[in-house]
């Protein structure tokens, strides 16, 4: 009977710390529920009630509107689901650099719509094809503002940011680039954003992205310095 007791309790503890092993690694994820917990923010914003801009260059204006691109700009959601849960699992460090980067580009982004909003002028969509379907699906979705800068390519450009800097390999590497470079031009070619729109959102990325790394190196310096002085000082006693 004393056997069976302990049997019992020893599953259970096992269990218990799986359980708890398994918590903490599924805990960082949550961060990635900030990305459409943000939705709150963007549709609350998506209006012209503060007057609205267009920064439409000549270049907007010549290329033209491809249909197709419709289906990486759809697909947005998947690959972020994918690379973001990639990534925490990968290489934790990283993943917490993105999440943060990610947040503060967020900050900047929702202030931006709010003071500066901006629009762009859509094209008419005829045919019964499914991709004009889609896109008029998306435009019906989504008002033509919060534009600059370009919430798709803040996350799409991000989550490339963020693979690369890890040694994941090649086979998954290359998919990523590949996919999340269509979904930032999509932007541009189903006309749901400007040029001015994607600089925006890549100069925000490696903006605050290089500062936090910048931010860490120099804190790392500083431990490395204060642990010297305090090994100098000990051996000078």
């Amino acid at each position: 009977m004393k056997l069976l007791r302990f049997s019992v309790k020893l599953v259970f503890e096992e269990r218990t710390d799986y359980l708890k092993k398994l918590f903490r690694n599924l805990l960082p994820l949550l961060l990635i529920g900030s990305i459409p917990f943000s939705n709150l923010f963007y549709w609350t914003l998506n209006n012209t009630q503060r007057g609205v801009y267009d920064l439409t260059t000549d270049l907007d204006r010549f290329l033209p509107l491809i249909k197709i691109f419709i289906i990486p700009y759809m697909t947005l959601w998947f690959y972020l689901a994918f690379c973001f849960v990639y990534l925490c699992f990968k290489n934790r460090k990283v993943y917490y650099k993105i999440m943060l980067t990610l947040s503060l580009c967020y900050v900047v982004a929702f202030i931006t719509y709010y003071f500066f909003q901006t629009t762009v002028p859509r094209p008419l969509v005829t045919g019964d094809d499914i991709f004009s379907k889609l896109i008029l699906f998306t435009y019906n979705s989504d008002k033509p503002y919060n534009c600059f800068p370009s919430i798709h390519v803040i996350t799409a450009y991000l989550a490339i940011k963020g693979i690369n800097a890890t040694n994941a390999r090649k086979s998954i590497k290359l998919p990523v680039n590949i996919v999340g470079f269509l979904i930032i031009i999509s932007t541009q070619f189903v006309k749901q954003h400007v040029i001015m729109d994607i600089f925006f959102a890549i100069f925000l990325c490696d903006v605050f992205f290089n500062s936090i790394a910048y931010a860490e190196k120099q804190y790392k310096l500083y431990n490395s310095k204060k642990a010297y002085n305090f090994l100098e000082q000990n051996i000078e006693q």
